[in-house]
Protein backbone atom coordinates (compact mmCIF):
# COMPACT_ATOMS: atom_id res chain seq x y z
CA UNK A 1 0.00 0.00 0.00
CA UNK A 2 1.27 3.45 -0.65
CA UNK A 3 2.35 5.96 2.21
CA UNK A 4 0.61 9.55 2.68
CA UNK A 5 3.62 10.82 0.67
CA UNK A 6 3.14 8.84 -2.10
CA UNK A 7 -0.27 9.28 -2.32
CA UNK A 8 0.62 12.91 -2.20
CA UNK A 9 3.14 13.00 -3.89
CA UNK A 10 1.08 11.57 -6.82
CA UNK A 11 -1.21 14.52 -6.86
CA UNK A 12 1.73 16.57 -7.55
CA UNK A 13 3.42 14.78 -10.32
CA UNK A 14 1.73 16.47 -13.49
CA UNK A 15 2.34 19.82 -11.62
CA UNK A 16 6.21 19.45 -11.16
CA UNK A 17 6.10 18.19 -14.69
CA UNK A 18 4.80 21.64 -16.04
CA UNK A 19 7.22 23.15 -13.66
CA UNK A 20 10.39 21.86 -14.85
CA UNK A 21 9.57 22.33 -18.38
CA UNK A 22 8.57 25.74 -17.75
CA UNK A 23 12.46 26.03 -16.11
CA UNK A 24 14.12 24.66 -19.48
CA UNK A 25 11.94 27.33 -21.73
CA UNK A 26 12.90 29.84 -18.90
CA UNK A 27 16.28 29.26 -19.04
CA UNK A 28 16.63 29.03 -23.05
CA UNK A 29 14.99 32.08 -23.17
CA UNK A 30 17.73 33.82 -21.25
CA UNK A 31 20.48 32.07 -23.55
CA UNK A 32 18.69 33.01 -26.56
CA UNK A 33 19.03 36.65 -25.14
CA UNK A 34 22.67 35.96 -25.24
CA UNK A 35 23.50 34.11 -28.04
CA UNK A 36 21.28 35.32 -30.69
CA UNK A 37 21.89 31.97 -33.22
CA UNK A 38 21.16 29.69 -30.02
CA UNK A 39 20.94 25.81 -31.28
CA UNK A 40 17.48 25.37 -28.99
CA UNK A 41 18.43 21.82 -28.86
CA UNK A 42 22.30 21.92 -27.71
CA UNK A 43 20.44 24.62 -25.30
CA UNK A 44 18.45 22.18 -23.75
CA UNK A 45 20.66 19.48 -23.37
CA UNK A 46 23.09 21.72 -21.47
CA UNK A 47 20.19 23.57 -19.18
CA UNK A 48 18.81 20.04 -18.72
CA UNK A 49 22.46 18.45 -17.80
CA UNK A 50 22.46 22.01 -14.88
CA UNK A 51 19.38 21.05 -13.18
CA UNK A 52 20.75 17.36 -12.88
CA UNK A 53 23.37 18.71 -10.93
CA UNK A 54 21.81 21.05 -8.87
CA UNK A 55 18.97 18.10 -7.93
CA UNK A 56 22.12 15.66 -7.13
CA UNK A 57 23.47 18.95 -4.98
CA UNK A 58 20.57 19.20 -3.48
CA UNK A 59 19.88 15.57 -2.94
CA UNK A 60 23.21 15.92 -0.95
CA UNK A 61 22.80 18.24 1.15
Amino acid sequence: MASIEQIEMARYRAELDDDLRHLVKKYCRIMGWEVPELDEQAAKTLILGALRDALAKVESE
